[in-house]
Parts: C-alpha cells; sequence; structure tokens
C-alpha cells in the first residue's frame, strides 16, 4: 500500500491538473485538509494526463465529459446541475464535451 501512495503522490507531483490547465483550472481554497478547484470549460477544451488523490466534483452545471486512463480504457461521464460524484485516486486526460462549469475538492 505504501509503494501505491507513493507512485501516486509522484505523478501528482509531475501531473497536477492546475499546471497541465492553468487557463480552466483555478485554485479557490487549499488549507492542510483539502483543495478546493474550479474549473470553467468550453465544449471541446482538454485536460492532459493529470492525478487526483480522493475527491468529489460538484457540477455547478451539467457535465458531460470523456475521461480516459493511462491505458487507454474511456469512459463518459454525465452529471446533472447539483450532483456530487466522488472518486478515489484517479489518473486521467479529460475532454469536455459541453461547456460548463465544475467544484472539486482533492482530499489529503
Amino acid at each position: 500500500m505504501l509503494i501505491r501512495e507513493t507512485e501516486v503522490n509522484q505523478i501528482k507531483m509531475t501531473s497536477d491538473v492546475v499546471k497541465v490547465a492553468p487557463k480552466i483550472v483555478k485554485v479557490v481554497l487549499e488549507n492542510d485538509r483539502v483543495r478546493v478547484l474550479e474549473m470553467n470549460f468550453n465544449k471541446g477544451d482538454k485536460l492532459a494526463m493529470h492525478t487526483h488523490p480522493a475527491n468529489f466534483v460538484y457540477a455547478v452545471t451539467p457535465q458531460k465529459y470523456k475521461s480516459t486512463t493511462p491505458d487507454g480504457r474511456e469512459r463518459i461521464v454525465e452529471l446533472k446541475k447539483g450532483e456530487v460524484y466522488s472518486s478515489g485516486a484517479v489518473t486521467h486526460s479529460v475532454e469536455f464535451q459541453i461547456p460548463g462549469v465544475l467544484l472539486q475538492t482533492e482530499f489529503k
């Protein structure tokens, strides 16, 4: 388990979503427990491969995006306005299918 956490931390250091897409993602709050991100995106915007620790997402607007893992697995994620989605640590790239806004809270 320690190796897995170390690997996730290493990926996170080299592929922080804020650094990958600074025009789309901004930090709105950060402390010793969480980091809250706001993402404002247009249809067709892409986030290069990046990693999140355990987190949850709040859909400020309806969401539809394609998530692709490093091994090439793709899935379409759809959320209604106001819906919340939680996830463990994940590494993926994202392509937004519709414009929108979401808030993502990453746990430290």
